[in-house]
């Protein structure tokens, strides 16, 4: 806009709202009140056409707000006709400065560029954005699911996250019920549908390789306490004269997800059949319910902890990005030194972990010059190693046995602003008593 620009006293309801990046005008009584007592205070910007219409460029809401408080005239600073993008960008930089914009009018601006050609890299600095904010809130817009929740009110971050599952219904139900009941948790979940695709695509790729391979794939994992089907894996037989099995001789195979990641066990689908002999004895009766459903929890929080270990860990990455420690992080430091040192001595040869937290790589060299560097902040690196050793010392079996420094560790997260899973609340509030073992172990395939 060039032209020098001219103040005017206009009939508010002559005038035409452009299209606006604010989706909602927001017009509370106490607005309309405060219009029909004092006025618009603060001129409207507006632009007049050929045709003599004036345009309001900022100020839809306090327009509208005199059209309803019925006031004869308001201030209208009226000046040239600015080009579209630019229209667009200056509605954004003035409303964040006012009533701030939601995330939805913020995309909302961010589409309307680009749909007039302007890049992700001009938008952001037009808007005074980060460019993966722009990308972000652009890949969103591109897709109706993940559009539809940012404008119900999600976060650009959680409208992202729907984007990345728009395909799977139930994950989306799922997300979008988490955002609006209990938010706290909607990025543990969200990791958790993360790790169930993965490791659901491991195992349909790698069932699928044994099936090629003429090998039948088992529901069940034969080595199961309540197994009860013809199968058996080749470690527990032998041939008629007693002669140990190689995987060469397996004509099944179960597949499952353990610990460690994809785990395969060759078996025998009818051992009886092909007349050959098992070790040990059958176990005497299947499991009760009540074990089932010991081992189902053990399952479940098991994959959970796994799950949360990726979301706290990116928490953290973020807290020691900040510019200052977080309150009270020295008195932090000073108590895992003196509480508990053998972890912390554990930690200071996890230096790969923690040059991870800090976002340096995680090779010694890279971690060393980054301490090295003028610009490193020696207490931040501290806190970081204090916090890799409380990472260190948490596992997937932690919720089953919570100790001191694991309560302390995620106490202070939460304090610092973590939203703590559902597992890791267990590990918050259950005392230290170790609970009966099942027999699910760490190692043993969860899923096939």
């Amino acid at each position: 806009m060039n032209a020098t620009p001219t103040l005017e006293m206009l009939d508010p309801t002559t005038l035409t709202v452009d299209t606006n990046v604010r989706k909602e005008a927001g017009l509370t009584k106490e607005f309309v009140a405060s219009i029909k007592e004092h006025g618009v205070l603060v001129p409207v910007v507006a632009h007049r056409t050929e045709d003599g219409t004036v345009h309001v460029l900022m100020g839809q809401r306090r327009t509208l707000g005199a059209v309803e408080a019925g006031a004869a005239t308001i201030p209208v600073l009226v000046g040239a006709s600015p080009e579209e993008a630019e229209r667009l960008a200056t509605q954004v930089v003035e409303n964040d400065h006012r009533s701030a914009l939601t995330d939805g009018d913020r995309a909302e601006a961010f589409h309307q560029m680009a749909l007039l050609g302007v890049s992700a890299s001009v938008i952001a600095r037009k808007m005074g954005a980060k460019k993966a904010v722009v990308e972000t809130a652009l890949k969103v817009k591109a897709n109706a699911t993940a559009a539809q929740a940012l404008d119900q009110g999600l976060t650009l971050e959680q409208s992202a996250v729907i984007e990345e599952f728009a395909d799977d219904a139930d994950a989306v139900a799922t997300l979008e019920r988490l955002a609006t009941e209990n938010s706290g948790n909607f990025a543990h979940r969200a990791q958790r549908l993360r790790d169930e695709r993965k490791n659901n695509a491991l195992l349909a790729e790698a069932c699928a390789e044994a099936a090629a391979k003429g090998l039948a794939v088992l529901e069940e994992d034969p080595s199961y306490y309540d197994y009860k089907g013809p199968a058996a894996l080749i470690s527990a037989l032998t041939t008629a004269e007693g002669e140990r099995l190689s995987e060469t001789d397996a004509d099944a195979v179960y597949i499952g997800i353990g610990y460690s990641g994809l785990m395969t066990r060759f078996a025998v689908a009818d051992w009886k059949a092909r007349g050959l002999r098992k070790d040990g004895k059958a176990p005497a009766g299947g499991m009760t319910e009540e074990e089932k459903a010991a081992r189902r929890e053990v399952i479940e929080n098991n994959k959970a902890m796994d799950s949360a270990e990726v979301v706290r860990r990116e928490f953290v990455k973020t807290l020691l990005a900040r510019k200052a420690l977080p309150k009270n992080a020295q008195k932090f430091i000073a108590h895992t030194i003196a509480h508990s040192s053998y972890i912390l001595t554990k930690a200071l040869n996890k230096t790969e972990l923690t040059a991870e937290l800090l976002g340096t790589g995680t090779g010694y060299g890279e971690f060393t010059a980054y301490v090295d560097k003028p610009t490193t902040k020696p207490e931040t690196v501290t806190l970081a190693t204090m916090i890799t050793a409380y990472e260190t010392n948490i596992d997937r079996t932690s919720w089953r046995s919570s100790n001191s420094s694991n309560r302390y560790y995620l106490t202070q997260l939460t304090a610092w602003g973590y939203d703590a899973s559902d597992v890791e609340k267990i590990i918050l509030t259950e005392p230290e008593t170790t609970t009966e073992e099942t027999t699910e172990s760490a190692d043993e395939p969860e899923a096939a």
